[in-house]
């Protein structure tokens, strides 16, 4: 760990060492509930402020402390780990960086210290990963105050939250005949009302409520950054949530591949430890492996806080692999534990349930993957030497984009299913990228803060990347499916 780092270490050495004294998370999931002493004390260590202001009581660590902290938190509870992380991520950071000073006068004092959680809002009934969608709405009044009318829903924090950041169509507002626009409303503003807790597959310490806001009225100054630039606003959010998200993937992770090595060390059968068993140490490298590519992204992407537009980019990518490698090494977890991996008591079905949401939420993963075949086909990376595996991936990326565009011309940005296929490819690419660091320069490790062990955990996730790359082209080759798909969706019609 580097000087600079240090602090931010030795502080989450502290919250391990209370999270692992206090915090149960079998309790928690049966509950139903995170027990407000919990997040009491989380907010006395300073893990509620730690992206916050120094100047109004933050740590002001940014995106680094945020994924450090969330990570470690997640590594016990991830019910836990999500309430927090909102909080430091999509709950906070529009205030934090487009909030006037008046703005954070008011409000990040008591975001500090815990007195209020923070919750962000803009799925709606008929909104979810397409935000385009937004109905609620912001209305001047002939006063000048603001009217706040819709409904929002999957709020998280929503039943904790005493600050919303919420999202709102507002037409006309600014001067802008269309847009949107975020918005602080607080908990106890007349005509907002916080709906009954969701009972959800995971995550059931978390809170998930809906929110009504029926003829809020609050003051024009409540409005976060220039009116009708909330989409700008949203994606630079989003950014932050996706890569916090990522973080909180890789803590699951880690406790889901701690929990599989200490049973198979212990775990007998054909006469032997299964930690003795090819199959078994095969499978526990790869865990190992996609382990270490995801945090590789995580901090690849939040060394990009101050490069907007980088950042959007590297979140989706991010976000994407760590939500499907946390699936799959949770799922691999669970059965390495055989017979016990499906009991509750064991953890492991614990681990799973929370990990599934994370490829749902903050943008589906299929949504993003499209994004990420149209950003590709628009702005194409050209390869780069890096003296790695990741030279071939990235030819051969490089290579599908220039056929795409050769062949389909414009009608590639209305092909779907052909940006869905090219978005995988290049998740595989970014995630590739990262690794590269720590895969060709092994002199380097100290420096980077790593043990002796990195380049070789990197040239075996390198390696898994490169099966995934032909995989996904491989795909290509598939029958077509839609006659299939179309037969299904007439026979029920």
């Amino acid at each position: 760990m580097t000087p600079e780092h240090q602090p931010l270490s030795d502080f989450c050495g502290v919250l391990a060492s209370f999270l692992a004294a206090r915090v149960d998370p079998l309790a928690i999931d049966a509950a139903g509930a995170i027990p407000p002493a919990h997040l009491d004390e989380l907010a006395r260590l300073g893990a509620l402020s730690v992206s916050l202001p120094a100047s109004h009581g933050g740590a002001e660590l940014g995106l680094v402390g945020a994924t450090a902290v969330v990570d470690v938190i997640a590594r016990r509870d991830r019910a836990l780990a999500t309430t927090v992380g909102l909080h430091l991520g999509l709950g906070t950071r529009a205030l934090v960086t487009h909030g006037t000073a008046a703005q954070h006068d008011r409000w990040l004092p008591s975001l500090a210290t815990g007195e209020r959680i923070a919750a962000f809002s803009a799925t709606e009934p008929a909104a979810g990963s397409d935000l385009s969608k937004i109905a609620t709405r912001i209305t001047p009044t002939a006063t000048g105050r603001l009217r706040v009318d819709g409904q929002k829903i999957f709020v998280t924090n929503g039943g904790l939250a005493g600050l919303f950041t919420v999202a709102a169509a507002s037409p006309g507002l600014g001067e802008a005949s269309a847009g949107q626009s975020l918005i602080v409303l607080e908990r106890s503003d007349a005509g907002l009302a916080i709906g009954p807790e969701e009972h959800k597959l995971g995550l059931r310490g978390s809170s998930t409520t809906p929110l009504f806001l029926d003829a809020v009225e609050v003051p024009a100054d409540r409005l976060l950054g220039p009116p009708g630039h909330g989409q700008e606003l949203i994606g630079e959010v989003l950014a932050w949530g996706r890569t916090i998200m990522a973080a909180g993937c890789a803590g699951t992770a880690h406790a889901a591949l701690d929990l599989a090595r200490a049973h198979v060390r212990e775990r007998k059968q054909f006469g032997r430890a299964l930690a003795h068993q090819p199959v078994v140490r095969a499978q526990l490298a790869e865990m190992g492996a996609d382990l270490f590519t995801m945090r590789a992204l995580i901090a690849h992407t939040a060394a990009l806080e101050a490069d907007r537009a980088a950042l959007e980019r590297a979140s989706l990518v991010t976000k994407v692999i760590a939500s499907d490698l946390d699936w799959q090494i949770c799922d691999r977890a669970l059965q390495l534990l055989g017979g016990m991996g499906y009991i509750e008591h064991s953890g492991a079905p614990l681990l799973l349930r929370d990990a599934r949401i994370t490829r749902i939420f903050e943008g589906a993963n299929d949504v993003l993957l499209t994004r990420l075949g149209l950003l590709e086909a628009q702005h194409p990376k050209a390869p780069s030497e890096t003296g790695t595996t990741a030279d071939a991936i990235q030819q051969e990326v490089h290579g599908v984009v220039a056929f795409l565009r050769d062949a389909l011309g414009l009608s590639l940005f209305r092909k779907h299913a052909e940006l869905h296929w090219l978005g995988r490819l290049v998740a595989a690419r970014d995630a590739a990228l990262a690794l590269v660091p720590y895969a060709r320069l092994p002199e380097d490790t100290a420096a980077l803060g790593l043990d002796g062990a990195a380049c070789h955990w990197a040239q075996h996730a390198l390696a898994r990347i490169e099966r995934m790359v032909c995989c996904a082209l491989l795909d290509r080759d598939a029958p077509d499916a839609e006659p299939l798909a179309q037969a299904l969706l007439e026979e029920h019609a």
